[in-house]
């Protein structure tokens, strides 16, 4: 009997030990855990699902102004008195949203980590934005003084047409007009661009005539095209759409002379319309270069070109599609792009449903 008690306790000793170190491990881990999580750029908050606070790491606590002690234990909503935060932490929306706190900018999402938490992310992007504002108040106040001089400058050209000049002259004449007219564009674009990134509220919704709007397109892209393509409208659908009519020309105008510029003389291009799940879709389709898979995502930041030379020798100012990116995001749109190098490309307007308005 003794030495059956022994044999016992020795097992029960040993599934002791192996259940503490099992604790031991967990510890462990979770120590590791919480400092890769102190260690983190970003505020890191760990909630119950009845949003009371459990821990935080230090940029958390720089970020929301909390206290990793007095603060543990406290639901969120005790926290913060600003009802504008709390609507948007506790609104069940995980995609990122902006508060401000005490004059910082604080980018914030709220992740469901399964049945039991929550978890509040934050970075505070303060030196960001205003580094972003700074930049888009610098490009428009140096194009804003760049318009006079070069219409001074345009000006004077035009006079210069008169003179009795040589063959030579003329030319030195015709090549200052382009560049300088090519500024002009330039400018003009930056401003658009700034203006379209000054204002980010959703656009007016006045009911623009789809047909006017993509036959327009289609004859801007014929004057740039002169004569060296097919650009023909081959359907489109009987509605208006609601938008803001000098926005919507701009970012379709755009895609339009894009195809122009991408496509070899004799090639194609076909603007037309259709109906799918997500709404009313606009597209610019080329038989053109093309576009490689890994470019596709850049294509529509400032000044990115696929092809730099082919740009410029047509008059490009790479910014065209970057104005069509937030043209469509005023109007709660979005570009599609399908491309295949050496096969062409297809720029697709999606306007969601309430943007289109069928005409009786």
């Amino acid at each position: 009997m003794k030495a059956s008690k022994e044999s016992r306790d020795g097992k029960e000793g040993k599934e002791e030990k192996k259940i503490l170190k099992k604790f031991e491990k967990a510890e462990e881990k979770e120590v590791r855990f919480k400092q890769t999580l102190r260690a983190l750029p970003d505020g890191v908050v760990l909630m119950s699902q009845d949003w009371e606070i459990q821990w935080l790491n230090p940029m958390a606590e720089r970020d929301l102004q909390l206290d990793a002690v007095a603060d543990i234990g406290k639901k969120i909503h005790t926290c913060y008195p600003d009802g504008d935060f709390l609507n948007k932490v506790t609104s069940g929306d995980d995609t990122l949203q902006t508060i401000t706190l005490e004059g910082r900018i604080i980018e914030i999402r709220v992740i469901s980590a399964g049945s039991k938490y929550r978890i509040l992310v934050t970075r505070d992007v303060t030196e960001q934005k205003r580094s972003e504002d700074f930049r888009r108040d610098f490009v428009a106040n140096v194009s804003h003084e760049l318009r006079t001089p070069l219409t001074v400058i345009k000006g004077f050209l035009e006079l210069a047409e008169d003179w009795p000049l040589n063959s030579q002259q003329l030319k030195h004449l015709e090549l200052m007009y382009e560049q300088v007219e090519r500024m002009g564009a330039l400018v003009n674009d930056l401003l658009t661009l700034s203006r379209l990134e000054r204002d980010s509220a959703p656009a007016a919704k006045e009911p623009i005539d789809l047909t006017a709007l993509l036959t327009d397109a289609a004859v801007d892209g014929r004057f740039i095209s002169q004569g060296h393509h097919s650009i023909v409208v081959d359907h489109i659908e009987k509605v208006n759409i609601l938008g803001d009519i000098i926005e919507m020309k701009s970012a379709v105008t755009n895609l339009v002379s894009n195809a122009v510029r991408y496509t070899p003389q004799e090639g194609s291009i076909v603007v037309s319309s259709f109906f799918n799940d997500e709404g009313l879709v606009i597209s610019v389709k080329d038989n053109g270069i093309g576009i490689a898979a890994d470019a596709i995502p850049r294509v529509t930041e400032r000044f990115y070109r696929v092809d730099k030379s082919r740009s410029r020798e047509t008059g490009g100012t790479g910014l065209g599609l970057a104005i069509v990116k937030h043209v469509l995001f005023r109007h709660q749109a979005r570009l599609k792009i399908l491309s295949e190098l050496g096969k062409g490309s297809d720029f697709q307007i999606i306007l969601p449903k309430d943007r289109v308005e069928k005409i009786v």
